[in-house]
Parts: C-alpha cells; structure tokens; sequence
C-alpha cells in the first residue's frame, strides 16, 4: 500500500507534463496560424501598381516619321528618352508618381521602338556605328533608373526592376549584330 500513494503522485506528475506539452503544442499552433494570416494580410495590402502603357506620343511618332536616315532617327530617339527620363526624374522629386509612371512607359516605348527600327537596318558599318551609340546610351540610362526606383513607394517597384532588365536585353540585342557572321568572314582560306 505504500507504493500506492507514491504512483499515484508519479501519474499525477506524469500527466501534469503530457498536458503540459499538449498546452505548449497548443499555444505553438495557434502562434503560428496568426503569423500566417498577419504575412497573408500584409501580402494583400502591398498590391503593385500595374505597369505603365508603352505608348508614344503623337509628336514622338511624327519627329520619328520624318527621320529616314538611320543616324538621325537614333539620334532623335535617345533625345526623346532622354527628355522622357529627365521628366520621370522631376515627377519623382515632386511625389506624382502616376506621371512619372507614364514618362517610364513613354521611354520604355520609345526605347523599343528604336531598337526594332536600328535592327531592321542594320548590317553596315556606319549602321552599326549607330548600334553602339545606341547601346553606350542605354547604359548610362541603367544609373538614373536605379536612382529612380531608390526612393519609390514599394508598389512600384516591380515595374521599375522590370524596366531596368528590359535596358539590359535591348543593349545585349544592339550588340548581337556585332558578332553575327555577316560582320566578319569566317573563310580564312
């Protein structure tokens, strides 16, 4: 009878633990669910706003128009890109974020409108002169985009990212004539 008290006190112990863990696992769960729907919560709060539309200007498409020579064309787009970034620039320092957006959707426009007419007419020298012009542009715009999305609202930030990797493929396609068998022979014979 004497081992009887002292098991008792043992299942009590014993069972005072296993609840004891039960609670903890509990209390875990539940912590775990309420961060969760926290994440999703927040995730639904930080909404990206949609991308500008790529759009030219009526102006921009009848200067481009009129330019027939390949340089001169090249010339007056990085003109206009550049006019188009200097503005998304000022808006930016004033917090009007929409016409900002609008400017970055003009430039991204006007960037590929001018790489698809640099393509189609490409293929001789001075013509690829006009390639690398192009292309040395393109780069120092990279700089100027990463100072625009430093100090964005997250919400735009998707679309400015997606801008500058977009800079990038454009200068890869403006060089890739370089390396075509159409720029050098390949008969050493």
């Amino acid at each position: 009878m004497a081992n009887d008290p002292v098991r008792s006190i043992m299942s009590i112990k014993m069972l005072r633990s296993i609840a004891a863990r039960y609670l903890i696992c509990l209390i875990s769960f539940g912590v775990i669910i309420s961060f969760g729907q926290i994440g999703a919560s927040a995730q639904d709060q930080d909404e990206s706003a949609p991308p500008p539309i790529k759009l030219l200007s009526k102006t921009e498409r009848t200067q481009l128009a009129e330019k027939h020579e390949t340089k001169d064309r090249t010339f007056l787009t990085l003109q206009l890109m550049e006019t188009r970034l200097h503005s998304a620039e000022k808006f930016r320092t004033d917090e009007n974020y929409s016409l900002m957006y609008a400017e970055l959707g003009g430039f991204h426009a006007l960037m590929d409108d001018g790489l698809k007419f640099l393509l189609l007419n490409s293929g001789e020298g001075r013509k690829l002169g006009t390639l690398k012009k192009f292309e040395i542009t393109l780069r120092g715009f990279v700089p100027r985009l990463e100072a625009l999305r430093r100090d964005l609202p997250l919400n735009f930030d998707p679309y400015i990212k997606q801008l500058i990797l977009d800079v990038g493929d454009a200068r890869e396609k403006a060089m890739q004539p370089f390396f075509s068998d159409t720029v050098i022979s390949n008969n050493f014979q």
